[in-house]
C-alpha cells in the first residue's frame, strides 16, 4: 500500500487469475444475449448492413480497449476508470467519470432482468401455454435472486462461474453462426458491409452503432478487479483487449451469419420479428433452438453476475475515497465482497427494472434503460481515450508510442462521435425512446455542473481519486491464498 493511505477494508486481493478476469469482461458483454437482443435494436437502422455497423463498433471500442489497458499497466484499482481518468486528466475527470459511471453501471443489471422477464414471457406464453401477462415479474425476481447469491460470496465463485457460463454461450451461438454459414455458402458476398443497404445509408450505419457499442459495453469490467487480480498490470490489460477483439469478432461473425440465415431481402422481416435468434435455431437444428434459448438465458444470467461484480467493486472504490457512503466500502468478514454495496444495488436494481417494466413492458423497458447507458458510456470511453494520450505524452514519456497513445485512442474518440452525433442531433429516436436521450443529456450535464462546483469549492473530497491502493507486488498470490481460504 501507498505509504500515507488511510486504512480501509480489503477486498481479496490478487486472488483471481487470468481466465476469471478475461470471462469478467466477456460475460459482461453478454455475447449470446447481445447478439439475440441489444444487436437485434440495430437492425431497423443498419438493416441488412448490420455487420458493418457491428464491425464499425469493433473498431471504436478497440481503440477505447486499447487505451484502457495501457493505463491499467500502471494504475490497477477497484477504481477503475475513474482511477485511470483522474491520474491523466486531473481529479476533476476523475469525478466525472465517476458520476457518468454510477449512471450507466447500475443500469445494466435491471435491463438484464427486464431481457430475461421478456425472453421467458415469450417463451413460456408461446411454447408452454402459460399465458399470465405479468409472469415477466416472477422471472425478474429469479433472476435477481440468483445474481445475487453469485456475487455475495466469493470472488472466486461468481468469477468462476463466469468462465463457465461465458464459455457455454460463445460456443453455441459460434456454432450456429458457422452451421449457418456452411448452409448458405454458395450465397454468402460482401454486401452485409455495403451502407446502401442501411436506413439513410451512412446515416443507419451510425445509428445503428450506438445498440451495437451496447452489446460491447463491458469488456472494461476487468478494470474494476484491478486489485483482486493476481498480477493485475499484466492480466487486466491482456483481459480488457482480449474480450473486445475475442467478442467482437463474434459478433460480426454471428450478424453476418444472421443476414444470410435470414435470407437477405427477407432479413429485416425475420430480425425484427419475435426472438429471431430462437427461430434461426428452429429452422437450422429443429429442436436444438432450445439450446440457443438456454445460452440466451445463460447469457443473462452472466452479463448480470459480471454487472454486478463490476458495478459494486467501483461503489466499493468511491467509498473508500469519501465519495460514496461509507457503509459501501465495507467488506465482508469472511467473503471479502463488497457485501453493503451487493445489498445496496442489488435492491436498487430490482426496483429500477420492476418500475421500468410495470410502466412499459419488459421489452420496450429494455430498450428505454440501454438507450440512456449507451450514451454515458460511450463518453466515459472518450475520456479515458484522452486520458491515456495525455498520459503518456505528459507522464510516460519514455514508454510513449505513437501508434498505442495516439493513433488508436484518436481515432476511438472520431468513431465515437459518430453514434452520438446521430442519437441526439441528426436522427433523433421516437417515442419512448426520446425520453431516455433526455435523461441521458440532463444527467451528463447535471453532472459536469456537480464536477464545476466540487473543484472549486470542495476540492479536497477529490485528493484520493488517483490514488492506487494495492501494488502488484504488494502480497504475492500464495500470500492471498493462504491468508484468505475457500470459504
Amino acid at each position: 500500500m501507498e505509504a500515507g493511505a488511510p486504512r480501509f477494508d480489503h477486498l481479496r486481493e490478487h486472488s483471481i487469475g487470468l481466465p476469471q478476469v478475461l470471462f469478467q469482461s466477456i460475460t459482461h458483454m453478454a455475447p449470446a444475449a447481445a447478439v439475440a437482443y441489444s444487436i437485434y435494436i440495430s437492425v431497423p437502422d443498419a438493416r441488412q448492413a448490420l455487420p458493418l455497423s457491428v464491425g464499425l463498433a469493433l473498431i471504436a471500442c478497440i481503440c477505447a480497449a486499447t487505451a484502457i489497458g495501457q493505463l491499467a499497466k500502471h494504475l490497477p484499482s477497484a477504481g477503475g476508470l475513474y482511477t485511470y481518468a483522474a491520474r491523466s486528466l486531473g481529479p476533476w475527470a476523475g469525478l466525472l467519470v465517476a458520476w457518468l459511471f454510477v449512471g450507466f453501471q447500475p443500469l445494466v443489471a435491471p435491463f438484464l432482468y427486464l431481457e430475461f422477464g421478456w425472453a421467458m414471457h415469450d417463451v413460456f406464453n408461446t411454447s408452454v401455454g402459460w399465458h399470465w401477462s405479468g409472469q415477466w415479474v416472477v422471472w425478474v425476481l429469479i433472476m435477481a435472486a440468483l445474481v445475487f447469491l453469485l456475487t455475495y460470496r466469493d470472488v472466486r465463485i461468481s468469477t468462476g462461474a463466469g468462465v463457465i457460463l461465458g464459455a457455454f454461450e460463445i460456443a453455441i451461438f459460434a456454432t450456429l453462426a458457422i452451421w449457418i454459414l456452411f448452409s448458405k455458402g454458395s450465397q454468402l458476398n460482401m454486401q452485409p458491409f455495403n451502407p446502401s443497404h442501411a436506413t439513410g445509408h451512412w446515416s443507419g450505419v451510425f445509428k445503428g452503432m450506438v445498440f451495437a457499442i451496447l452489446a460491447f459495453i463491458g469488456f472494461e469490467a476487468a478494470a474494476p478487479l484491478g486489485e483482486e487480480a493476481k498480477h493485475p498490470r499484466r492480466t487486466v490489460p491482456r483481459a480488457v483487449i482480449g474480450s473486445a477483439l475475442a467478442i467482437g469478432i463474434f459478433y460480426v461473425l454471428c450478424s453476418y451469419a444472421w443476414v444470410f440465415g435470414a435470407g437477405f431481402n427477407n432479413f429485416v422481416t425475420q430480425a425484427t420479428g419475435a426472438d429471431p435468434w430462437r427461430n434461426l435455431g428452429k429452422v437450422f437444428w429443429g429442436t436444438g433452438w432450445v439450446v440457443v434459448f438456454l445460452a440466451i438465458c445463460n447469457s443473462i444470467a452472466a452479463n448480470s453476475n459480471a454487472a454486478m461484480n463490476a458495478a459494486t467493486r467501483v461503489f466499493y472504490a468511491l467509498s473508500r475515497n469519501g465519495l460514496a457512503p461509507g457503509p459501501l466500502g465495507k467488506t465482508h468478514p469472511r467473503f471479502k465482497t463488497p457485501h453493503i454495496a451487493i445489498i445496496w444495488l442489488s435492491g436498487l436494481s430490482l426496483v429500477i427494472s420492476l418500475l421500468v417494466g410495470w410502466k412499459w413492458n419488459p421489452g420496450v423497458g429494455f430498450g428505454i434503460i440501454a438507450t440512456v447507458a449507451v450514451p454515458l458510456v460511450v463518453v466515459v470511453y472518450m475520456l479515458v481515450c484522452i486520458g491515456c494520450m495525455v498520459y503518456y505524452l505528459r507522464v510516460k514519456r519514455g514508454e510513449f508510442n505513437p501508434l498505442l497513445h495516439v493513433v488508436l485512442p484518436l481515432g476511438g474518440i472520431v468513431l465515437f462521435f459518430f453514434p452520438l452525433w446521430y442519437q441526439f442531433v441528426k436522427v433523433p429516436p421516437p417515442y419512448p425512446f426520446k425520453y431516455a436521450n433526455w435523461v441521458a443529456g440532463v444527467y451528463t450535464i447535471v453532472g459536469l455542473v456537480v464536477t464545476v462546483l466540487v473543484v472549486a469549492f470542495r476540492p479536497n473530497r477529490l485528493a484520493d481519486l488517483d490514488r492506487v491502493y494495492v501494488e502488484d507486488e504488494s502480497i504475492s498470490p500464495q500470500d492471498a491464498a493462504a491468508q484468505f481460504p475457500v470459504a
